[in-house]
């Protein structure tokens, strides 16, 4: 059970990232590094299962992987979007252009 360790840090790190950055990218990352540790926590807890392995954690397992690869896709669709109409990916810079 080393993993859980392993996961509860790679979940801090997300949000630690994603508290401290302000770039669109880096917390669109640190959404998907989060994403992936609560991935690695619920693979570790379906195979730990003392009856075996079961087939459908891991399956739910792959399709929100799926699912999240095409959440972060289209993410990456309006940061290019917004790049492009405001030149900058800096939140904060967007935050000051709606006031």
């Amino acid at each position: 059970m080393i993993y859980v360790p392993i996961s509860a840090f790679i979940f801090a790190l997300g949000i630690y990232t994603l508290a401290s950055k302000r770039n669109i990218i880096k917390q669109l990352i640190a959404i998907e590094i989060v994403i992936n540790a609560a991935h690695l926590n619920f693979v570790v807890f379906a195979t730990s299962n003392p009856a075996g392995i079961d087939p459908y954690a891991l399956s739910l397992v792959v399709i929100s992987l799926g699912v999240g690869a095409s959440i972060i896709a289209a993410g990456l669709l309006l940061v290019v979007h917004v790049y492009r109409t405001y030149g900058t990916m800096d939140l904060e810079a967007l935050r000051k252009l709606r006031r």
